[in-house]
């Protein structure tokens, strides 16, 4: 089942759709999280932080490539995360990569 206040989090957090690149938006979380707000921020800190730290053979690996196999890696990890946050994650991976 989808988490929706953690997917929705995630997006806004990393500024998708509102964004021409990702960026930490603690305010957008803030504002649509509203009293949950700080647990809300820790799980997207959290979320983050781990898909920054899926390692990729670089050698090996194209950047698509690679933000594909971390996307792969979150969403069998956190069956929880929407497509969307997903997609959100794979952009702030590939973009802190190139």
């Amino acid at each position: 089942m989808t988490d929706e206040t953690l997917s929705r989090a995630i997006i806004d957090y990393l500024g998708r759709g509102r964004s021409p690149f990702p960026k930490a938006d603690e305010g957008a979380v803030v504002a649509s999280a509203g009293g949950d707000a700080a647990d809300v921020l820790v799980r997207v800190r959290a979320a983050v932080a781990e898909m920054m730290a899926i390692e990729v053979d670089w050698s090996a690996t194209t950047l698509a490539e690679g933000g594909r196999k971390a996307q792969a890696v979150m969403a069998a990890r956190h069956p929880e995360l929407g497509d969307d946050a997903l997609a959100a994650l794979y952009w702030a991976f590939t973009y802190n990569w190139r």
